[in-house]
């Protein structure tokens, strides 16, 4: 499976992304995220946080390809995002803790996931962006919500329009960031941040969890847009997103 959960410790679960090359998301592994959530958090009762980490080091997370996206119609794209800010809420409504380390890039579906996780580990190398802009489409309303959320407005603004890189350090003094590593003290700080959770109570974990997913959802419902129509509208009318599909086939958002 190219995204695989373990849970050989009975208090932290393991979801590690091997998709090859880039780490490349596309519908399929949306939903197979989707699916690992839903499953394996009715099952496992005994958890106390989540680990969502790469076996990339170059790529946490990517995508999706633009030409796995360039033939869909309204339907199509109004499915796309559905699914999308679908994986994100999973991870965000988590019953337990969600922490992801990244070591590498991040960008697209990248950028939801790590988003939406409760804690953000990274190295110093990890790189941070959200190039949608360069590809004349649109970044989903739930990271967009959600960066507001974590970092602010002006900040989320200028990241999402500048389609601009940004260094690990940068994405620390923001405070997106719950801590940064130097190239070898990362596996190390990595563990010594999920222990923590194991001498907790898991009742105790989980009803405080939800009180933040609480938080989050009344945010969600005060400052509620929709972004569906307007991907539908560009992926069939853009003129951008026509530009881009024959410019850029073969890369990655």
């Amino acid at each position: 499976m190219p995204i695989r959960f373990d849970c050989k410790n009975s208090c932290i679960g393991q979801i590690e992304i091997d998709l090859g090359e880039r780490n490349t998301f596309n519908i399929a592994e949306i939903n197979e995220l989707i699916k690992i959530f839903k499953r394996h958090l009715e099952e496992e009762l005994d958890l106390k946080a989540i680990l969502i980490k790469s076996s990339n080091k170059g790529f946490f997370a990517t995508g999706p390809r633009i030409k796995d996206i360039a033939g869909l119609d309204k339907d199509g794209a109004r499915y796309y995002i559905t699914i999308l800010n679908t994986m994100a809420r999973h991870i965000v409504e988590s019953p337990v803790p969600v922490v992801c380390v990244v070591n590498g890039f991040v960008s697209g579906i990248g950028l939801d996931i790590v988003s939406s996780c409760d804690f953000r580990l990274a190295a110093k190398t990890a790189v941070f962006a959200d190039i949608s802009s360069k590809y004349g489409i649109l970044s989903s309303s739930y990271t967009a919500l959600r960066l507001a959320f974590l970092i602010g407005v002006q900040k989320a603004q200028e990241m999402i329009l500048s389609s601009k890189n940004y260094s690990a350090e940068d994405m620390y003094r923001f405070n997106y960031l719950t801590d940064l590593f130097g190239k070898n003290g990362i596996d190390k700080g990595t563990v010594d941040f999920l222990n923590t959770f194991k001498e907790l109570s898991v009742d105790s974990l989980r009803l405080k969890k939800k009180f933040f997913v609480d938080l989050w959802n009344n945010y969600i419902k005060n400052n509620q847009f929709s972004v569906g129509e307007a991907f539908s509208e560009l992926l069939a009318n853009g003129k951008d997103w026509k530009i881009s599909v024959n410019n850029f086939n073969d890369r990655i958002l």
